[in-house]
């Protein structure tokens, strides 16, 4: 996903990221093709973000729309 991110344009990135209410804070590095979120967990359950790293697919892969659909609101 990172990888993916590193394709990207930096601007484009930083905007859609500052239009997503729930993120507070964020913080891209380069250098390590990462990203850091500080969200709010009122609105983005932690749980959902633990899901994401799951080791089975189906629970990543769900956790990825019940993590978009929150974003959405």
């Amino acid at each position: 996903m990172l990888a993916h991110l590193a394709t990207f344009n930096r601007a484009d990135i930083e905007n859609t990221l500052q239009s997503i209410a729930a993120f507070k804070q964020y913080k891209i590095n380069n250098a390590t093709g990462s990203l850091l979120i500080e969200y709010d967990a009122n609105i983005v359950k932690p749980h959902l973000i633990e899901a994401l790293f799951s080791e089975s697919e189906q629970e990543a892969e769900q956790a990825c729309y019940a993590l978009a659909a929150c974003l959405e609101q």
